[in-house]
């Protein structure tokens, strides 16, 4: 891609339509101060998409537009678009095939900004997308800027690291790796937000796990009480039905007894009937009887003629009239008695007749104003039930409203700390004092003479500890060989001295115990004998057995009793005279035919041998012995010396060594606090950038948190009307179920008064029933007994009449004579005796009517009490047939299957057993307080809900490991595309860097191990100079080591374009000369842009561009192609 041309309008002073056409890969573009020239550069880098109007040099957006002159007025957009020629397709994507490609920006005061493609429509991001890894971007190294070079070099290692990046293609794996990380945070906060929902989901299936469990307590307890209800109902039904069953044996038992009663009252009436024939019979006999008595009284005082027995016999009748008619009197008395008791009793009964009915009617009312209060009840239940259910859906949805909004409300909160926070860094963001970065600078130009004087010290110690070493080491060496010396010295030491001991040590007990207990015994021979070198191999081959001789002082004191066999003792004048007696011996022989050499061979006539042993010689060893500890001596004499020296030598390297490790330690720490003042200054300039892009980004959250709380605000607004909708429901439901609940209440209490009623009118009612019957059998009782006594009445007036009659008889008959009184006494007599029986006869008659009617009466009375014994019975009857009406239609409301109930039955010992269960179930239903039945449907729905949610958690973990996986794999490529050219640009930098400078060196460090994160900071060193830090380098140096670092870029991965704006300003003409010579060098592979007022520079370019303002504050174009202009010349 090579940048064919640009065209301008209404950007910046670029008022009128501009076409910029660049036909050369080496353009310069001149003009004078202000006239407009950057503003090319800045159409560049704003219609790539650069949206930060700092790095415009403007304080908005909309300053791109041109504001006017004194001749013109604003205009009201500004576009910019670059044509590139694509003919080598090098353009990323779909628009490799076009071999022209056009990118366009516009923006409008209103600050609305679009872009373009080939005239098509587009994201920023699809411009971005364009460039990607080709190094053009709004903020490439591809664009160098007025103060870009400054910049450059004193960026922080981390922003200097994009550039390197950026040549290593890796800005669209940032890209995607931005992307990536974005994806994962939104994935993160996805998760977040599904785990805070499922924390809630989970807090919420809790509550309701425990309502639904509780409501399926209830439910099961709930069945397992209708079951045991329904069990207690059926033996309540059961208990009814034997007692009914009783009740109805009880009833026949007491219509058996009414029968009996019946049947006894009917033997006694009979009886009574004829009691009273008997009676009347037996009182006719009476009055006969007493007819006949009184009539013979009367005629026998008659014929006692005389007027007491007259008047006896007057008497006489006078008191049975009296008592007569005291009878009479009596009787009548019972009969108006009987006759106000019937009339009482009938009275009564029409009384009570009416009233039974008006109860019947009562109670026909009742039964239907229950049955229509109970229908009406149950109907009431019903709407109840199913407003209850909408209440605790309404309710469960206001709670799960509540907690939105209290989640809501919560990150609100968190958004308002996090607004109070920005609001903190805000004011806690601070520009760093220039003051500062200028004594900074100063610090580091201090910093840098000590360094080199500290160098210096340095390279002096250096070589006088390598001085000092090399003695050290030569030194060490002679140690080492005086140590060998030793050694060997001390080796032939021990070594005789170990011969010489062996020879000495006595190796058998026996003759050590003997030599121990001999004072006299002075040691060996060979510890006192002396010969001269010559003698002494001669002396060991002539006198071997002597030297392992025991030497005593004289052998008169020696106990030779008890000397071992073997043993040999010498005395100490024998030993004194060996050397002569060696000395006069000749030839060495020792006897005649035998003798010895000096090689130790003994030898005689016929034989010849070696002495054991003697080799070396026992007595030259003994006589080296002394030499050998001189020797010795001598060795560690001279060892010490050496070593004392060796010590001084290395006390001295050692005092080298801690005055270079002491100046290294300076040195490094002066390097180290340049390197740090360096930073420090760069952290200062990047600082201020930081605190600049934290400000903005600070407010960009804060705009983005501003936006947030107000769509907070507007969730919270509409969850407040849905619960304020939500909650005028709840309060509807509430207000009908309130009254309904008091109409319910008051219904259920009428309800039970009209039983309470019902049974006191079915028990007024049995009692008026029992009444009327009573008065009845009263009434009739009474009718009977009037005619009864009626007739006892009747019979004793006609014997008052009969009595009155005789009386008057009586009173007209004549006096007897004494014949006639003898015959009328003995007939009195007899009279009398007939009367008395007929007075007997009645009065057993009587006594039978009177048991019979007092059996009548006590049959009466039993009668009453089984009757009302039946009445109480067939009342019973009928509770019990209402109760197990009741106990039936319970149990049909209930569906009880009596088959199921015979098997709940079986659980059970009893009725109690069930009762009491059924108490145990009805307590821990009343324990389980409040129950919300619909919990079991929500808890599924929120199971549900939270499977789903547990479904999404994962698929967004799953996504998320992709996503890590992602960014791994973009990770592994990065490093190795920055390492690889890391090392590329720091090998070109490397060797472009001497080519500008005309000598020096330079290299990239990484300010970390992590290729991910890792700084980069530049090394320089010009010629002749020793200082390694860029801050320390002059504002040409500087500028040299980054058009050094940009060039060495290039030369990795050439951008199709470079624009370079003054950036030869600091430089001088040799300066100048080895830029324009590289950026001339380069343009063979890259189209060079470059804004100059170097002549240098503009005589190296192939294609001048100038750019003038002869109308203020407006901008125009003059072209001028060198080659052409030269040929003219040359023609002309």
């Amino acid at each position: 891609m090579r940048l064919k041309s640009i065209k301008l309008a209404g950007f910046k002073s670029f008022v009128d339509p501009t076409t910029v056409p660049f036909q050369s890969n080496l353009t310069a573009i001149v003009g004078p101060n202000g006239c407009g020239k950057s503003n090319v550069i800045d159409a560049v880098r704003w219609v790539m998409g650069e949206s930060s109007a700092k790095h415009l040099r403007g304080e908005s957006m909309t300053d791109v537009i041109f504001n006017g002159s004194v001749s013109r007025k604003p205009v009201s957009r500004a576009s910019i678009e670059l044509v590139f020629d694509n003919t080598e397709g090098r353009a990323a994507g779909e628009y490799a095939k076009f071999a022209e490609i056009a990118v366009k920006r516009e923006v409008t005061r209103d600050g609305q900004s679009k872009y373009f493609l080939n005239g098509s429509h587009c994201r920023r991001r699809d411009v971005t997308d364009l460039f990607l890894g080709t190094g053009l971007g709004p903020r490439s190294y591809a664009i160098i800027e007025q103060g870009m070079i400054a910049r450059i070099i004193e960026a922080k290692p981390e922003e200097l690291r994009t550039y390197v990046e950026e040549a290593a293609g890796v800005s669209k794996y940032k890209e995607r790796r931005r992307e990536t990380e974005s994806r994962i945070l939104r994935t993160r906060e996805n998760l977040d937000r599904l785990n805070d929902l499922s924390d809630e989901l989970g807090r919420q299936l809790d509550r309701l796990k425990r309502q639904a469990d509780a409501a399926e307590r209830y439910k099961t307890l709930k069945a397992q009480s209708r079951d045991l209800e329904s069990l207690v109902f059926w033996y309540q039904l059961q208990d009814h039905k034997e007692k009914q069953q009783q009740e109805r044996v009880a009833k026949e038992d007491c219509q058996k007894i009414m029968d009996q009663l019946a049947s006894a009252l009917s033997t006694n009436e009979r009886g009574r009937i004829d009691a009273q024939v008997a009676r009347e019979n037996a009182n006719q006999l009476l009055d006969a009887a007493n007819t006949a008595y009184y009539t013979h009284a009367a005629t026998l005082s008659r014929l006692e003629a005389n007027k007491e027995a007259y008047e006896q016999q007057v008497k006489q009748l006078t008191a049975n009239q009296e008592r007569i008619q005291n009878d009479i009197d009596t009787l009548k008395t019972l009969i108006a008695k009987d006759r106000d008791e019937g009339v009482d009793a009938s009275h009564k009964r029409a009384l009570l007749e009416p009233k039974l009915q008006t109860i019947e009617a009562d109670l026909t009312s009742l039964e239907a104003s229950i049955a229509a209060l109970e229908r009406q009840l149950n109907a009431q239940d019903s709407t109840r039930s199913q407003l209850a259910g909408e209440l605790g859906r309404v309710k469960s949805e206001i709670t799960r409203l509540e907690t939105e909004k209290q989640g809501l409300e919560r990150q609100q909160r968190l958004d308002r700390q996090r607004l109070e926070t920005i609001d903190q860094a805000v004011l806690q963001l601070a520009d760093t004092d220039p003051q500062v970065i200028a004594e900074l600078e100063a610090e580091c130009l201090v910093l840098t003479e000590r360094l080199a004087e500290q160098t210096a010290e340095h390279e002096r110690l250096k070589a006088s500890h390598e001085r000092s070493q090399a003695r050290v080491t030569e030194q060490e060496v002679s140690v080492r060989e005086h140590q060998g010396v030793l050694q060997s010295a001390d080796a032939e030491l021990q070594k005789a001295r170990r011969i010489i001991e062996a020879e000495s040590r006595i190796d058998d007990r026996e003759i050590s115990a003997w030599v121990s207990r001999q004072s006299h015994i002075l040691g060996r021979v060979l510890e006192y004998i002396e010969l001269p070198g010559e003698d002494r191999s001669a002396f060991e081959a002539a006198y071997p057995e002597v030297l392992s001789a025991f030497v005593c002082q004289d052998l008169e004191t020696l106990d030779v009793d008890g000397l071992p066999a073997g043993v040999r003792v010498v005395s100490l004048d024998y030993v004194n005279g060996l050397p002569q007696t060696v000395k006069k011996t000749s030839s060495h022989r020792v006897a005649d035919g035998e003798g010895y050499t000096d090689q130790g061979l003994r030898f005689g006539q016929g034989w010849v041998e070696r002495v054991a042993g003697r080799a070396t010689g026992i007595l030259e060893i003994q006589a080296r012995l002394p030499d050998l500890e001189h020797a010795q001596e001598q060795a560690k004499s001279r060892l010490a010396d050496v070593e004392a020296e060796f010590s001084r030598l290395q006390e001295l390297r050692d005092q080298a060594v801690i005055e270079l490790k002491s100046t290294s330690e300076s040195l490094a720490a002066l390097e180290k606090q340049s390197v740090q003042l360096s930073h420090r200054l760069a952290g200062l300039h990047a600082k201020n950038q930081e605190v600049e892009a934290s400000r903005l980004r600070l407010q960009r959250e804060k705009q983005s948190l501003i936006d947030a709380q107000s769509q907070i605000d507007q969730e919270r607004d509409d969850l407040d009307q849905q619960l304020d909708e939500i909650t005028r429901l709840r309060q509807s439901i509430q207000d009908q179920l309130t009254p309904m609940h008091q109409t319910l209440d008051a219904d259920k209490a009428s309800l039970g008064r009209l039983r309470d009623e019902r049974n006191q009118l079915m028990h007024l009612r049995s009692d008026l029933r029992v009444e009327v019957e009573r008065l009845s059998g009263i009434e009739s009782r009474s009718q009977t007994q009037v005619e009864r006594i009626e007739g006892q009445l009747a019979s004793l007036v006609n014997e008052l009449e009969s009595l009155t009659t005789h009386r008057h008889t009586l009173s007209d008959r004549p006096v007897v004579t004494d014949a006639d009184l003898k015959a009328a006494v003995s007939e009195s007599q007899r009279l009398e005796q007939a009367l008395q029986v007929a007075r007997q006869s009645l009065g057993e008659r009587e006594e039978c009517l009177r048991q019979l009617e007092t059996e009548r009466a006590g049959l009466e009375r039993d009668r009453e009490v089984q009757h009302q014994a039946l009445n109480e019975r067939r009342l019973k009857e009928q509770a019990i047939e209402i109760e197990l009406s009741r106990l039936q239609q319970e149990l049909n409301n209930r569906q009880a299957n009596e088959v199921h109930l015979i098997e709940i039955e079986q659980r059970f010992e009893g009725r109690e057993a069930a009762e009491s269960e059924l108490n145990r179930i009805d307590t821990r239903i009343e324990r389980l307080g409040p129950i919300n039945l619909v919990a079991l449907d929500e808890y599924q729905k929120e199971l549900e809900r939270k499977a789903e949610l547990d479904h999404q958690h994962a698929e967004l973990t799953e996504a998320l490991e992709t996503l890590e996986d992602a960014i791994r794999k973009i990770d592994r490529e990065t490093r190795a595309l920055f390492r690889n050219t890391f090392d590329a640009i720091n090998q070109s930098f490397g060797e472009i860097f001497p080519q500008l400078f005309g000598g020096g060196e330079a290299w990239l460090m990484l300010t970390d191990e992590d290729l991910l994160s890792t700084g980069v900071t530049i090394m320089a060193r010009p010629p002749g100079k020793r200082n390694s830090s860029i801050y320390l380098l002059s504002g040409g140096e500087k500028a040299l080591t980054a058009l050094s670092l940009v060039f060495a870029i290039f030369h990795l991965n050439p951008a199709p374009f470079c624009l370079l704006d003054e950036v030869d300003a600091p430089l001088d003409d040799a300066n100048v000369g080895r830029y324009a010579d590289a950026v001339a060098k380069m343009s063979n592979a890259v189209q060079f842009i470059y804004i100059t007022h170097n002549k240098i520079a503009m005589e190296r370019a192939e294609q001048l561009m100038g750019v003038t303002m002869s109308e203020p504050g407006v901008s125009r174009l003059v072209s001028v192609d060198i080659d052409r202009a030269v040929e003219l010349a040359t023609t002309e």
